[in-house]
């Protein structure tokens, strides 16, 4: 209780944040809700509409969602499932390591320090906020069933050790490969420690059982695989820890007062020095083989598990305080495994080297306690129960307090009498995306589709579709929303900031489109301003007309003689090698002034500009801005210097370039979003303009605001078009 507070402690409305934990207690209550329902319709969730199979943009959390599925049930309270789901978590993954040490060592006490080894460190106190990356329980109990099967060969083990690998590999989708890529290791140091090869009959039961495994494991993996391929989804390959961030303790320590290392790390990787001495002393005292049969097994186990992952967690590159050293196992992981591109960082497979530790912890404690008096042993396991957690403790952050039971604005009970998609409007400014979780939240009260949401990876059209219903109620968002059969709208007057809300209720008046249904008037607490709730309006949105397809652009220039240029990071040539897994970038944020530019070789007549999307589909230009430098001009500045031709068409002083405005209607918009939902792998962005025959085009980023939260912009390919019809 004390580690996961303070949510913990108010555990019926408060959460580390309103981001992960929002949306993860979602999913456990969609499951919930689901499996008594329609358990074969599991991952067609209510979120993000109109996507099919909606629950794989992020982990599904079965084995998660059941353990709670009974809070769920009973209270209706998914933040409190959440809260139980996390206490649940860290005493189950200590208890799992106990019982796995208890089994090798026979020793209470070594096995006790484990689990706290296992249980309480930098990692899962960081990781409070994502309740799946807790569960790590299984794998202490694989292990142990499998050291029982390679001792005595028992069937009832093997199955076990099956169920046990399977729970693992649903807790999430990185457990699902982590387990996989060990398994090998495991199985070999297993019938190491015992020291004989498996018979044929004990493979052929591991067989049988493992099998049946991955037939459990398979009917969750391959709506993923479906999904991802649907999308064209394939992660960079990213730099991962440095080697000292595993020496590095926590800035906020209460214990270590050390100097920082300053090494760079998504995550907290400080295995603890006091672990960290007594897994040595484990791993010593295996290589003067002082232990035997499942200790021997267990030690060489930790040791292979650990120093694989701490090798594949560095990334790439093999970074020692941010100098690089060598290539890292993981750049040959990515390069030959196509699954491994689907996962964003390879830092998270350190949560393996804890499990080495603390495994060893184990071994090397309970060698240590047996040559102890029983005074010593009792002060000893008092001493280090204080110190292996006190090591790895911060300071609590402020929680994020979210509005449950009777707090819940009374218009949701009003949503559960309809049916049909709803959409909350206006959006949460772009720097509060974290509430973007509260939308699928709080539709966990009437189930009703809703688009927006908060996940880990956005459905291609999201991003772009939330950035166009910005302007609510202009046109273009509710021809959007029209178009996506959302004809429900709940209006969160307090969401706008004061000096727009009364702009945007006048324009919601006078929107002939936007009947108003219902309004509420319930005052919610202060603790949840955050959230902008209270006093919320229920509209239907009448349809409008049908859609009318904009032109659609044909005759493409051939880019063979095309020069190009733009500010970013990458060479701009990319955007015109045809290869969509290339891609020219800018830094980010993308900003104001963020340029590319297509010089032509000759002269040619430009109807339509296409930009293709692609994933991350999130990396689409802001206010975007479309120029070009005409023939007309390149004439007048070719007289200005009395004949002299430019080499490029780049001489802004001269006025060469002109601002073109191009189609961007509730209809162009509309084809962009439908292309992102029905063939994104193929999607493009397109500026349709009036005919005219220019030198070069340039697109960029709009002299308006900036925002630190955008991403850079992405242009896989640019094409330019002749005519559009």
């Amino acid at each position: 209780m004390l580690w996961a507070g303070p949510s913990s402690f108010s555990p019926a409305d408060t959460v580390p944040d309103p981001g992960d934990p929002l949306h993860l207690a979602y999913v456990m209550a969609w499951d919930a809700h689901q499996l008594v329902r329609q358990p074969w319709a599991l991952f067609d969730s209510n979120s993000f509409h109109p996507y099919p199979r909606s629950l794989t943009f992020a982990d599904h959390l079965t084995p998660e969602a059941v353990l709670v599925a009974p809070v769920n049930w009973t209270t209706g309270n998914p933040v409190l499932a959440y809260n139980v789901a996390v206490v649940l978590a860290l005493a189950m993954s200590a208890l799992a390591m106990f019982a796995l040490v208890r089994r090798v060592t026979g020793r209470a006490d070594a096995a006790f320090l484990a689990g706290l080894a296992y249980a309480f460190t930098s990692f899962t106190r960081h990781e409070l906020p994502r309740v799946h990356v807790l569960h790590v329980q299984w794998w202490p109990l694989a292990l142990l069933f499998l050291l029982r099967f390679a001792d005595r060969g028992r069937r009832r083990d093997a199955a076990l050790f099956a169920a046990m690998t399977a729970l693992q590999a649903l807790s999430g989708s990185y457990y699902l490969a982590y387990t996989l890529l060990m398994l090998p290791v495991w199985l070999g140091g297993a019938y190491l420690g015992v020291k004989r090869l498996p018979g044929r009959r004990d493979t052929l039961v591991l067989a049988l059982a493992l099998g049946c495994a991955a037939l459990v494991v398979l009917p969750f993996l391959l709506p993923y695989l479906a999904q991802f391929r649907a999308m064209g989804i394939e992660k960079d390959l990213v730099d991962g820890a440095d080697l000292l961030a595993y020496v590095d303790p926590e800035p906020e320590s209460v214990l270590w007062r050390v100097p920082r290392l300053g090494v760079a790390r998504e995550l907290p990787h400080f295995v603890g020095f006091v672990a960290a001495a007594c897994a040595l002393a484990g791993a010593l005292r295996l290589t003067r083989r002082r232990f035997a049969g499942e200790g021997h097994a267990l030690a060489w186990i930790a040791l292979a598990t650990g120093l694989g992952a701490l090798l594949l967690s560095l990334g790439p590159t093999i970074r020692v305080a941010g100098a690089p050293w060598a290539t890292g196992p993981y750049a040959w992981l990515h390069r030959l495994v196509p699954p491994a591109r689907g996962m964003a960082s390879p830092e998270r497979i350190g949560v393996l080297v804890t499990l080495a530790t603390a495994a060893l912890v184990g071994l090397g404690v309970a060698a240590l306690q047996t040559r102890l008096p029983q005074a010593a042993r009792i002060a000893v396991t008092g001493v280090l129960a204080v110190l292996l957690p006190l090591e790895h403790w911060t300071p609590s952050r402020r929680p994020a307090q979210v509005p449950a039971g009777r707090h819940v604005p009374s218009v949701y009970a009003a949503l559960d009498a309809e049916t049909g998609p709803v959409a909350e409007l206006p959006l949460y400014p772009h720097p509060a995306r974290k509430l973007w979780a509260a939308y699928p939240y709080f539709s966990t009260r009437h189930w009703r589709r809703v688009p927006i949401g908060r996940t880990s990876f956005y459905p291609p059209a999201h991003d772009l579709l939330a950035w166009s219903l910005r302007d609510f109620p202009a046109e273009p968002s509710l021809t959007l929303l029209d178009r996506l059969g959302v004809h429900a709208i709940v209006v969160h007057p307090h969401v706008w900031a004061v000096d727009e809300r009364r702009v945007g209720l006048a324009a919601l008046e006078a929107e002939p489109r936007l009947q108003l249904q219902q309004s509420f008037e319930d005052v919610v607490p202060a603790r949840y301003a955050a959230f902008g709730l209270g006093q919320e309006r229920l509209y239907r949105l009448t349809p409008g007309p049908p859609a009318t397809p904009p032109c659609a652009p044909v005759d493409a220039i051939d880019p063979s003689g095309w020069t190009m240029s733009g500010s970013g990071e990458d060479d701009p040539e990319r955007a015109r090698d045809r290869n969509l897994r290339t891609a020219w970038r800018t830094d980010i944020p993308q900003k104001p002034g963020d340029r590319l530019e297509v010089h032509l070789a000759t002269p040619d007549t430009v109807s339509a500009v296409a930009l293709s999307l692609g994933y991350p589909f999130d990396e689409f230009p802001r206010n975007l801005v479309l120029m070009t430098y005409d023939v007309s001009a390149q004439r007048t500045v070719d007289d200005e210097r009395g004949g002299a031709s430019p080499q490029r068409a780049d001489d802004e002083e001269a006025g060469g370039w002109e601002r073109v405005a191009y189609a961007d209607g509730p209809e162009e918009r509309w084809s962009t979003i439908d292309a992102l939902l029905t063939h994104p792998r193929d999607a493009q962005l397109v500026l349709r303009i009036p005919p005219r025959r220019v030198r070069a085009v340039r697109v960029m980023v709009g002299l308006r605001e900036q925002d630190l939260s955008w991403p850079r912009w992405r242009v896989p390919e640019v094409t330019l078009f002749r005519d559009c019809r």
